[in-house]
């Protein structure tokens, strides 16, 4: 009886002359599953980007009635689902891959346009009570950090005696007919006659401060992508989003005393990053730089000039040397309180509606949505790619081994 030792070798003999000879030309396991990778890392970040695209569309469009969507069969809350699994799947698959610019301001746009359109309702995009606390803290916390020093507060130049007078405030039931005044003027169902049911103007939904840092770092993006600086309209506008924030927080929230004037105002020239560059993320300190740079002229190293008087200028509506004796009582909603700070606060949202604010931060957020390229998916649903012609389109298309007829329907 053979050996087992002479069992194995006769094994071992058999098994090697049945081995297939290995192609020469043949490339490696690795190397084709690198060359895997990096195709479907290009597919993600393709779809990525084009569900970004269109998630953006349907949250303008959601605050936006008259604008037409392109063909698109998903819900808003389905595309947001979409595009927020695709990031976390690209970010835990390529944790250190790095968005080219327009997919990183693309998302950036997203996630304001969403804070800003869905703010008003209770719905699955409202952040939870937890995330809301921590960004309420590190909103204060920056704010703090910007201001530094007493000469920085921003209500530090005005009379504050009102705001340290709980009186004079608004009531409960102003705040509850302010709610009501606000879901209307933005053309949104009343909510519940009781405020326990309520959900805008509660600790649980999103303010407009809550998502002001948002907004500069969306606007300071831009800015940095086409190395252009602030103008007069866009000042006006920051200044209006921090001037509005403000006014929300004591007409409809109930705030009390000048935190919320010196948080929402608390922007303008740095020397430096506010945080102190050691304490957040890489992607959180280039946040601030770009917000500093777009606050900052470059030739000279200061502030860019007209923030400091149209800045100033938004402020002073919130303070008593803003009103005279004769102005009209209650002119926000037409009935309420007769305090004098209720009075300057109801004047200002009243020279300043809160629709034309709505209206032209929603012409804002389009006109940077049109403002880079569209998808490479969204130009081939057209038929056609930028640069190209639709007969080379076509020749494209058709040498990444896809049928024209899927993707191009010639015009009728």
């Amino acid at each position: 009886m053979p050996s087992l030792t002479a069992k194995r070798a006769d094994i071992w003999q058999e098994s090697a002359s049945k081995r297939v000879k290995l192609d020469t030309t043949a490339t490696t396991a690795l190397e084709t599953r690198e060359v895997v990778e990096e195709t479907s890392l290009e597919v993600d970040i393709m779809v990525l980007d084009y569900l970004a695209y269109q998630a953006t569309t349907a949250c303008l469009a959601s605050r936006i009635p008259s604008k037409q969507q392109p063909t698109h069969p998903l819900s808003l809350h389905h595309n947001l689902t979409l595009t927020n699994n695709l990031l976390s799947h690209v970010r835990a698959r390529h944790p250190t891959y790095t968005f080219d610019p327009d997919l990183r301001f693309r998302l950036m746009l997203l996630q304001f346009t969403t804070l800003f359109t869905q703010r008003l309702t209770s719905n699955r995009s409202t952040p939870s009570q937890t995330t809301l606390e921590q960004l309420r803290l590190a909103n204060q916390t920056r704010a703090r950090a910007w201001i530094g020093t007493v000469d920085r507060i921003p209500s530090s130049t005005h009379s504050t005696t009102l705001y340290d007078i709980s009186t004079s405030f608004p009531t409960t039931d102003d705040l509850d007919r302010n709610r009501a005044h606000v879901l209307h003027s933005l053309s949104l169902p009343a909510e519940g006659e009781t405020y326990e049911d309520a959900h805008y103007g509660t600790e649980a939904s999103l303010s407009l401060l809550d998502i002001l840092p948002s907004f500069m770092r969306t606007s300071a993006a831009r800015c940095a992508m086409s190395e252009s600086f602030l103008t007069e309209i866009s000042m006006q506008m920051l200044a209006e989003f921090c001037l509005q924030a403000s006014l929300e927080q004591y007409l409809v929230f109930g705030a009390e005393g000048t935190d919320a004037v010196d948080e929402a105002f608390a922007w303008g020239y740095q020397e430096s990053s506010p945080s102190g560059g050691d304490d957040g993320s890489a992607e959180e300190e280039e946040h601030e730089d770009e917000i500093i740079d777009m606050f900052t002229d470059g030739r000279y190293e200061t502030e860019v000039e007209g923030w400091a008087e149209i800045k100033t200028a938004h402020i002073s509506q919130l303070f008593p040397s803003n009103i005279t004796s004769a102005a009209p009582r209650n002119a926000f909603t037409g009935a309420g309180s007769s305090a004098e700070l209720t009075t300057i606060l109801e004047t200002a949202a009243t020279k300043y509606p809160i629709t034309d604010f709505e209206t032209n931060i929603l012409s804002y957020l389009e006109a940077m949505a049109q403002s880079i390229p569209e998808p490479v998916l969204v130009q081939l649903e057209r038929g056609q790619l930028d640069g190209m012609s639709k007969a080379e389109t076509q020749e494209f298309i058709q040498s990444c081994g896809l049928a024209v007829s899927m993707l191009y329907v010639p015009a009728v």
